[in-house]
């Protein structure tokens, strides 16, 4: 079930080699080939990147796109494989496509392999799971053993008392046996049975269905239960309700159609803030990602050989808008417009952010576009840019269940090469932005989800909602 037979491309002292999967030791220099494959071990992307499908250990549909691990200088944070997911391909998730510069290859060394992959944890905890041990059960041991306690302390006493009085041997026996059980009842485990056998019944004729029994206990001592939002309190799907501009330092009221804002860096960062890819002839990725490229109307293109001359030595995913009137560029000779995505940093659920670098053709600069948690983006923009209605605008929209992503932006230097680009750390690309403006969406609520809450507030359980994302 972990064990994957197949054959790998492997450097090996400056050789390159192919080899059976089995023989990957940690260290190892894996070159992923470019129709991508199934990984056989856990590996950390060192060059290239990936776009992958991780549905067989997390259950998401959704394409990751994952990127080589960042080597600042002067940083001493070692790999692990819980803090750069983004970094680390996982044994058993298939790799969709690979991305490369020029004529480099897409590199991965190994860094688990068997049971120590992430799959091999995941196989090793179905094998052999861990005992749970729940409090209602201990709670009922010490309780019996108290009982029985009280058994031996009446046995003790009942034993002289009877002795005293000349008492049968017989009836010494059968008194001493009397006072264990009423002590400790017999039919105390049959009586448990009984109970939890009826509650069953209850349940089944609610349409509740138990597969452990022995559960049943437990339930009635719950006090807080969590839920999920999206897909469990809230419906999958997300919808674009509109976004908020800024404009005089002041924001404007709610826009819905996105698609009529002006050519500027809001509708720029909309379009190219993103990790979409296009997979079989559709476009996927994160579904607040899709919506927000939806409601800008923009066209997605992955550039081939042919085109990476117009951006430099690269293949960047183009974005341009639609309409013809839209599609060229002001004063330039009929210079179309287009946005070449020259480098991502991904989604960190740590860093409430991600963000792009990109070019528009024609342009002697490039542009740092950012998105994410609006209190954050609001920390790594310049104060003048943050309206002083920030914080009342934010809590009006968010008091409403409402979902708000702030949008930020900033250009580079001219000095600055796409070679250099690749190299430069994050903390220094996402710094002195300026606010643009707030992304509005809304997930609406399940029809039961409100019936449910209030039954389990009326029942004095407490309920939290746990949410991944900020």
């Amino acid at each position: 079930m972990v064990a994957q037979n197949s054959i790998v491309t492997v450097q090996r002292s400056n050789v390159v080699s192919e080899i059976n999967s089995r023989e990957l030791v940690p260290g190892d220099l894996l070159l992923i080939p470019p129709n991508g494959c199934m990984m056989s071990c856990d590996a950390v992307l060192v060059a290239g990147n990936c776009i992958v499908n991780e549905s067989m250990l997390t259950g998401e549909s959704v394409p990751v796109t994952k990127t080589p691990l960042p080597n600042p200088p002067g940083c001493n944070i070692p790999y692990s494989p819980d803090v750069h997911k983004r970094h680390t391909l996982f044994c058993g998730t298939q790799l969709i496509q690979t991305r490369y510069y020029g004529g480099e290859k897409v590199c991965a060394i190994v860094s688990r392999t068997g049971f120590e992959t992430a799959k091999g944890e995941l196989v090793r905890s179905i094998l052999y799971p861990k005992n749970i041990g729940f409090k209602f059960y201990k709670d009922a041991i010490r309780f019996v053993m108290v009982l029985g306690c009280l058994a031996i302390v009446g046995l003790l006493y009942s034993i002289p008392v009877l002795l005293k009085n000349n008492a049968h041997v017989k009836d010494i026996i059968y008194k001493a046996l009397d006072v264990i059980t009423i002590a400790v009842p017999p039919a105390l485990p049959a009586a448990m049975t009984v109970g939890t056998i009826y509650a069953q019944s209850r349940l089944k004729k609610a349409g509740i269905f138990c597969i452990s029994p022995q559960r049943i206990n437990m339930c009635g001592k719950l006090k807080l239960i969590c839920f999920d939002k999206t897909g469990t309190l809230t419906e999958d799907g997300l919808d674009m309700l509109g976004v908020v501009p800024l404009q005089d330092d002041h924001f404007l009221p709610l826009i819905q159609h996105a698609d009529e804002l002006p050519r500027g860096p809001f509708l720029a960062c909309m379009a190219a803030c993103h990790s979409l890819t296009i997979i079989e002839g559709q476009i996927t990725g994160d579904p607040l990602d899709l919506k927000m490229f939806e409601a800008t109307k923009w066209i997605l293109e992955e550039q081939g050989q042919d085109d990476t001359t117009k951006y430099g030595n690269m293949m960047p995913t183009v974005v341009k808008p639609t309409t013809t009137e839209t599609y060229l560029q002001p004063n330039t000779e009929q210079l179309p417009y287009e946005i070449g995505i020259v480098r991502q940093f991904p989604f960190s659920s740590n860093l409430q952010r991600m963000s792009v670098i990109t070019r528009t053709l024609g342009a002697k600069n490039m542009d740092v576009y950012v998105k994410g948690a609006p209190e954050m983006i609001a920390s790594l923009c310049n104060k003048q840019t943050v309206p002083m209605d920030f914080h009342s605008t934010l809590q009006s929209y968010t008091q409403k269940g409402l979902r708000v992503i702030a949008l930020a932006w900033r250009p580079l230097s001219q000095k600055v090469s796409w070679r250099r680009i690749q190299k430069l750390p994050r903390s220094e690309v996402e710094n002195d932005l300026t606010f643009l403006g707030l992304l509005i969406l809304q997930n609406m609520l399940k029809p039961q989800s409100t019936q449910v809450i209030n039954q389990l507030r009326e029942a004095d359980i407490r309920t939290v909602m746990v949410t991944g994302r900020a």
